[in-house]
């Protein structure tokens, strides 16, 4: 990567990352602005590092704090959509079982997408330019939740060569991955995605497939994915889709309302209340824009523009 492409890049995660600070951690279907809101997170996180984890919180303090007092009612729908069920295999937190969207850890190819997350040097950890805890990919941004004891320097956020890939594994071959083992609510935001003319009083769909990886941790499945979508980049509301399927890919979609608005903003979303093992994958963002008609066009490409 040239110094030029990669001051290009940077500058236009910051800019994506101000339009992400009014958007919610907390999924619901419609909300309005985190209170605090999300902090931009930018590397390389070398003092301190994001692994190991620095500060960890006691697990009663979690336990109490967190799973007692304040458990969000997403976690306790993911627990319940999970309905008890156990690891496939003791450890195996992914299931060796065919879906309709994949075996295993191999994503199946989708058509239509227009973020594949694959190409490897746009991801900056491989040009020396961040870690490999603090990764983004082309424009796709990481924030997180600072407060509390959601601690943002606990989040990881990394290029992911094994789930997704599968025995597709190669230098372009890829998944996005947000992980820790302490409580956290964190995601990739895209870069702003101008609307064609002609769909501003129509629709955006919006689809990825994510992965929550299966942890098994005591029956507690508190964690879950999420999907948002903001009609106007700088709106400080989103409307939102949680994904609570564990141990197998599977995927998130919803059509918004544009209303008007001459630009949208996905916001691709993982959260765990406790100190589990929560590992959460994205890849294959797809996205069409609706017209009065129905007429649908699918994006090619949604990434940061080079």
């Amino acid at each position: 990567m040239t110094r030029k492409r990669s001051s290009r890049i940077l500058i236009a995660l910051l800019v994506a990352v101000m339009l992400l600070i009014p958007a919610t951690v907390a999924s619901a279907q419609s909300t309005g602005p985190s209170v605090p809101p999300p902090v931009a997170i930018t590397g390389p996180r070398l003092s301190p590092p994001a692994i190991s984890h620095t500060d960890v919180i006691n697990p009663y303090t979690v336990y109490n704090e967190n799973l007692v007092a304040n458990l969000p009612a997403q976690s306790l729908e993911a627990d319940a959509a999970n309905g008890g069920a156990t690891q496939e295999k003791p450890g195996r937190g992914i299931k060796q079982t065919a879906t309709e969207f994949g075996f295993g850890i191999l994503l199946n190819d989708v058509d239509m997408v227009c973020n594949d997350f694959n190409v490897e040097d746009q991801w900056p950890s491989t040009t020396g330019a961040t870690d490999i805890w603090t990764d983004w990919f082309a424009g796709w941004a990481p924030f997180a939740l600072d407060d509390g004891n959601y601690q943002a320097k606990n989040v990881t956020f990394s290029r992911e060569r094994v789930v997704g890939p599968g025995n597709n594994f190669g230098d372009d071959q890829h998944s996005a991955k947000i992980a820790s083992n302490q409580p956290y609510a964190a995601g990739f935001g895209s870069p702003t995605i101008a609307v064609p003319d002609g769909y501003a009083d129509g629709q955006v769909y919006v689809a990825v497939n994510y992965l929550i990886w299966d942890h098994d941790q005591n029956g507690m499945d508190y964690d879950w994915a999420s999907m948002g979508v903001k009609a106007g980049a700088a709106s400080d509301s989103a409307t939102y889709v949680n994904g609570y399927v564990r141990g197998e890919w599977s995927k998130l979609e919803q059509v918004v309302p544009i209303n008007g608005a001459s630009d949208v903003m996905v916001l691709l979303q993982g959260q765990s209340p406790g100190s589990f093992n929560s590992n959460i994958y994205f890849d294959n963002v797809q996205i069409a824009f609706v017209d009065a008609s129905n007429s649908a066009a699918y994006l090619a490409d949604c990434k940061l523009a080079e």
